[in-house]
This record gives structure tokens, C-alpha cells and sequence, in this order.
């Protein structure tokens, strides 16, 4: 009788040490099993959208109260979310800008526009036309316009048009300050009228 107590005892005592052993070695294999890990990013996964787009835009940017820049686009795509950080404008803009002590705006278009936010770099393609405050014009595919410098450069053809109407095609580009006041033409030709109120 004795014995067959303690046949029992010991078989109880087997089953629920094997049920806290099991117990105890599935805590921790949960707890093991869940650890945190960063997330992977795969290569070739497209990270450059726009965080913001506009559509029929015209924004004014102002300067102590004063008016500085007056931009319409139909279409702006902000890309800010990297590291150079930059403005598309897809389907083209125009821009009014005010240079200091000048009631009367300089004007730029474009069919397509990037905006370096970083340097303040204007890129425009496309039938580019940038006109100063006094009515003097340059022309090309491309130009680039430094809005902080206050200087435009590009290396396409520009043509070179005065309010007199004088005309000046550089086949190479063309380096200048945005008023047209100070200009280098590279390869250039065409016809200057001379006067003492010229510039051209």
C-alpha cells in the first residue's frame, strides 16, 4: 500500500514539474524571440516624392512689409524631406521680383522651374524670358538666376534684346547681374545702338 502511494506521488510530482519547466522555457522564448529591430530599407525604394504640392499657386513673399517677390505656377512640388532640399515647378512659372529701391518689378517665365532651397538658385527651361525693371530682355533655353547674388548665367544661346531695340545673340551664354546693368556675352553677335542713353 505504501509503495503504490508513492508511485503516485511520484507521478504527480513528475507531470507538474514538466508543465513549470514547459512554462517556464516558453516565457522565455517569447520574451527572447521579440526583440526590436530597425527597420531595413530596401535598395531601389523610391524616397523622393513631394511632401507638399500646390496647385494654381500665387505666393507673395514679402521683406519688412515691402513686397519682394510675387510667384504664380500652376503646379509646386516641394521636396524638402532630403538633404538638399529643392522646388519643382513641372508645368511652368512666373515671377515678379522687386530689387532694392525699385517701385517696379523685374519679371521671369518659364515652362518648367527648379528652386534650390539651400542657395536660392533659380534653374528655368523652356522659352525662358527675363525681363529688368527698365525693359531690357535676355532669352534662352535655360538660365539660371542666384536671386541672392543677383546675377544670371547660363552657357545656351541667349539673345540679348534693349528697351531701343537693339539686339545681341551670344551662341555660349552669357554672365550678368539681373538688372542687365553689367553683362559678359561669350561668342556673340549682332547689332548695338550707340548712344549716349544705350547700354547695349
Amino acid at each position: 500500500m505504501k509503495n503504490r502511494i508513492m508511485k503516485k506521488s511520484v507521478k504527480n510530482f513528475m507531470w507538474s514539474d514538466v508543465m513549470k519547466i514547459g512554462y517556464i522555457l516558453l516565457v522565455f522564448f517569447t520574451l527572447f524571440s521579440c526583440e526590436r529591430t530597425a527597420p531595413v530599407i530596401t535598395k531601389g525604394l523610391k524616397t523622393n516624392f513631394p511632401n507638399r504640392s500646390l496647385i494654381d499657386a500665387n505666393i507673395i513673399f514679402k521683406d519688412s512689409g515691402k513686397i519682394t517677390m510675387n510667384l504664380r505656377s500652376p503646379l509646386i512640388e516641394e521636396y524638402s524631406l532630403i538633404d538638399t532640399p529643392y522646388t519643382i515647378f513641372r508645368k511652368g512659372l512666373e515671377l515678379d521680383f522687386f530689387n532694392d529701391g525699385s517701385d517696379k518689378p523685374g519679371f521671369l517665365k518659364a515652362d518648367w522651374g527648379k528652386l534650390s532651397d539651400k542657395t536660392g538658385i533659380y534653374e528655368g527651361r523652356g522659352n525662358v524670358v527675363m525681363i529688368t525693371e527698365d525693359g531690357d530682355s535676355v532669352k534662352s533655353e535655360q538660365i539660371f538666376w542666384d536671386k541672392n547674388r543677383k546675377l544670371i548665367y547660363s552657357t545656351k544661346q541667349v539673345e540679348l534684346i534693349g528697351k531701343d531695340g537693339s539686339k545681341v545673340t551670344a551662341k555660349n551664354g552669357i554672365e550678368a547681374t539681373d538688372d542687365l546693368e553689367k553683362y559678359t556675352l561669350f561668342n556673340n553677335e549682332g547689332y548695338i545702338l550707340m548712344g549716349e542713353d544705350q547700354k547695349f
